[in-house]
């Protein structure tokens, strides 16, 4: 009798457009920005966007913005997860220093590049997605922003939400 296997992208649909953005700000101000430009309404979610790895917990900023004429949601969601960590070092037998690191852990791992994902479910069309990257291009502290096409993405599972 012949075995049958599903694959969890079998039932990952990725109807949305994908932009990264790489910029120095911090997300509320990138919300703020947004939404100037835009004419948006960026709103930061009652909760982060949370994963559980390695026994770790990450946590990634979400704003939201629900585009009621065009039916269509968009989310402004950070790539890094930032983490200080404390480690021990002995340096002889009788003195232990404590030292501080930071941890930096990325949602998409393989665009470690872009600080921020601008997710439009239910796409955006060609001509459209230009004008938006040449408005997000015009404020002036962003330093880049490129359309990510998602199935090309290895960890696209974490942008289904």
């Amino acid at each position: 009798m012949p075995t049958y296997s599903l694959d969890l992208s079998d039932f990952i649909e990725t109807s949305f457009s994908l932009f990264g953005i790489k910029t120095s700000l911090d997300d509320y101000r990138l919300a703020y920005f947004l939404n100037k430009q835009l004419k948006t309404r960026f709103e930061k979610t009652e909760n982060n966007l949370e994963f559980e790895l390695n026994n770790e917990k990450q946590s990634y900023s979400l704003f939201n913005y629900e585009d009621v004429y065009n039916y269509n949601d968009w989310f402004l969601i950070s790539n890094k997860f930032i983490q200080t960590r404390t480690n021990n070092l002995t340096i002889n037998l009788f003195t232990t220093t404590n030292y501080n690191f930071d941890s930096i852990n990325y949602l998409i791992p393989e665009r470690k590049s872009f600080d921020f994902f601008l997710k439009i479910t239910g796409g955006v069309k060609n001509t459209l997605s230009k004008e938006l990257i040449q408005n997000i291009k015009s404020i002036q502290l962003i330093d880049a922003v490129f359309e990510v096409k998602p199935d090309e993405l290895k960890s696209k599972e974490f942008l289904i939400f």
